[in-house]
C-alpha cells in the first residue's frame, strides 16, 4: 500500500532543503498554495512560470512535478508521462478531471507541508541562508 501522505512530506522537505532563504521559501509557498486554491494546478504552474529567475520557485515546480514521478502513484490514477515541460504536462492530466484533482489535493498537501517545514526551520534559530 502507498502512504500518499509520506510522498507529501518527503516532496516538501526536498522543497525546503533546496537553495534559498527561509522566509522566501515560506512566503513562496504560501502564495503557490492560495493561486492553487483559487486558480488550480494550470494556474499554480503559470505562476511559478512567472517566477523563473527565481530559484526557488524553478526547485518548487521541478519537484511538485516530479511527486508524480513516483511509480507507486501511478496506481491510483493515470497521468501522463513527464516530458520535462509542466504546462503540457499539466493539460495532458487535464483530459482526466479525477487525475487533475488529485494532482491538486496532492499539491495542496505538499504545499501545505513545505509552509509549515520553512516556518519550523525559520523559527528553530537557524540562520537564513541560502540553502538553508
Amino acid at each position: 500500500m502507498t502512504n500518499l501522505d509520506l510522498a507529501c512530506m518527503e516532496t516538501a522537505q526536498t522543497m525546503v532543503s533546496g537553495q534559498g532563504f527561509g522566509r522566501d521559501k515560506e512566503d513562496l509557498a504560501t502564495k503557490a498554495l492560495g493561486v492553487l486554491l483559487e486558480n488550480g494546478p494550470y494556474g499554480m504552474v503559470l505562476f511559478l512560470n512567472m517566477k523563473k529567475k527565481d530559484q526557488v520557485a524553478i526547485c518548487y515546480q521541478q519537484q511538485l512535478v516530479g511527486l508524480f514521478r513516483n511509480p507507486a502513484l501511478q496506481s491510483f490514477v493515470s497521468v501522463p508521462p513527464l516530458n520535462g515541460d509542466a504546462e503540457a504536462w499539466l493539460r495532458g492530466v487535464a483530459q482526466d478531471l479525477d487525475a487533475y484533482l488529485f494532482v491538486k489535493r496532492l499539491w495542496q498537501q505538499t504545499l501545505t507541508y513545505a509552509r509549515y517545514h520553512a516556518k519550523a526551520a525559520e523559527d528553530s534559530g537557524a540562520p537564513a541562508q541560502p540553502g538553508g
